[in-house]
């Protein structure tokens, strides 16, 4: 059987976001996994990034894609705000090949995979992980005999127990993607194109805001050699740097210096990042030296709180001492450092959203995101806050410019949360210290045009409204 794999457009999900900014296109990382595990059983592959061609996007065009194509299996990979898009696809898929099979797979099906096969056309839910249940898909097993699926008709099967050892996954099918689409730079990627990569799947930690739905708490990992390996197989197909996605790379410090030092024996000599952020409870001394030697050169940290008590109720398994400590060991070996934050967490007051954003400007980190707590499906918080959620049926989940017609927070009044959160932006970036810190970094550098463009989008015009305000 064929398989067609298809990346919806992430559309206005970051528009209008600061966060935008920050943002680099590159390839779906799920997409060429998948592809690279239904071309290894056998069958042949094609795959549509609708975020890297958006002329894509165009009905018409779409149908001419299905149309030359003509796969036997059709599956869409998507979160719960792009669950709208996908559903449209999969219409548009079952009119065009009306006895392909339509398989969904990515975070919502994960979570709501009930939904998923009841309000779209979609044949199939993969729950979780789909490397092997979408080669017994395309093999012709019978859906309600594959673990981990939910089927339109209602048989539902069993978890698939999760993947024991990663090495034994083929390597990434970058060639069904045309580089030259990826060869903008962000904020955040000096060089392109930039390849998502991942060295460990699973998360141990228990932040009630946090889905674990595709790649559970059961953390594995390649091992430093096959991730080098992959990390050698990403240049050999064009790309000038790479940022790793895992949930937390320094959940294993002693393995995380491993992979840098295997980086650092080959000799691979490619720029990277860690954008998806690293926890400041797991990391030491030595990973940022050796993490820095090895290429590295930006990071992100979720810092989330400044106040030690709210961490304490997200259940964070981290401290503000913990986070002093690991930015300035971060600084010390010159990284640029991202700080992630949240307003309005469960239990939150006035004072403890002003604390964290104090905290923040006390960190002094390059760059600091504020975003309103979102309930997530699929999380802790999402159930904890489910008497306040409108309309369950809605998808406006977006982290980044969240819907405020979409839940009644417990503690604040909406507009209290977004006047916060500007508050919160304006205490960041509105010190003069960083922002002539800031132009004086980027002159020595040479980018003082590049950084500016991009800090205007990602929050330093709150810094410019709050010194018009002096």
């Amino acid at each position: 059987m064929k398989a067609a794999f298809i990346n919806p457009s992430m559309g206005d999900y970051y528009r209008d976001a600061k966060v935008q900014a920050a943002i680099t296109l590159s390839p779906p990382l799920n997409l060429a996994v998948i592809a690279a595990a239904a071309r290894r059983g056998g069958h042949p592959v094609c795959a549509l990034d609708l975020e890297g061609q958006p002329e894509m996007l165009e009905e018409a065009a779409f149908v001419a894609w299905l149309r030359r194509e003509r796969p036997d299996l059709v599956g869409i990979s998507f979160r719960t705000p792009l669950f709208p898009q996908a559903r449209r696809l999969a219409e548009i898929a079952r009119e065009v090949l009306p006895d392909a099979m339509l398989v969904a797979g990515g975070v919502h099906p994960s979570t709501r995979p009930r939904e998923t096969v009841t309000r779209a056309p979609f044949d199939v839910a993969v729950r979780g992980e789909g490397d092997e249940a979408i080669v017994e898909l395309l093999d012709g097993k019978d859906p309600a005999a594959v673990q981990g699926v939910t089927c339109r008709g209602g048989a539902e099967t069993p978890a698939r127990v999760l993947i024991p050892d990663l090495d034994v996954l083929p390597m990434p099918a970058w060639d069904l993607f045309d580089l030259r689409r990826y060869s903008s730079r962000s904020l955040v990627a000096k060089i392109a194109p930039v390849a998502d990569l991942e060295s460990s799947r699973g998360c141990r930690a228990r932040c009630v805001y946090c889905t674990k739905g595709v790649f559970g708490n059961q953390y594995r990992v390649k091992s430093p050699a096959r991730m080098v390996d992959e990390v050698e197989h990403a240049r050999a197909a064009g790309f000038r740097a790479f940022n790793l996605v895992d949930d937390s790379f320094t959940t294993l410090t002693s393995r995380s210096i491993a992979v840098c030092e295997e980086l650092m024996r080959r000799e691979t000599r490619m720029p990277w990042t860690l954008t998806n952020g690293i926890r400041v409870a797991n990391v030491n001394e030595e990973f940022f030296r050796v993490a820095r030697a090895a290429g590295c050169y930006l990071l992100a940290f979720g810092f989330e709180s400044g106040s030690d008590e709210v961490l304490k109720r997200i259940k964070k398994g981290a401290t503000t001492r913990q986070a002093v400590r690991a930015v300035q060991w971060a600084r010390k070996y010159g990284f640029t450092i991202l700080g992630y934050f949240m307003v309005g967490l469960p239990g939150e007051t006035e004072e403890t959203i002003a604390e964290t954003a104090r905290f923040a400007a006390s960190l002094d980190v390059d760059y600091a995101k504020f975003s309103i707590t979102m309930p997530l499906p699929g999380t802790p918080l999402y159930e904890q806050w489910r008497p306040y959620i409108r309309d369950e049926s809605k998808h406006d989940f977006s982290i980044h410019k969240p819907e405020p017609s979409l839940y009644d927070h417990p503690d604040f009044r909406w507009e209290d949360l977004e006047r916060h959160t500007k508050a919160a932006y304006r205490t960041f970036y509105g010190r003069p210290k960083y922002v002539a810190k800031r132009v004086l970094r980027s002159i020595k550098r040479g980018e003082i045009l590049r950084e500016a463009r991009y800090g205007l989008d990602f929050g330093v015009n709150s810094a410019m409204t709050a010194f018009n305000r002096r």
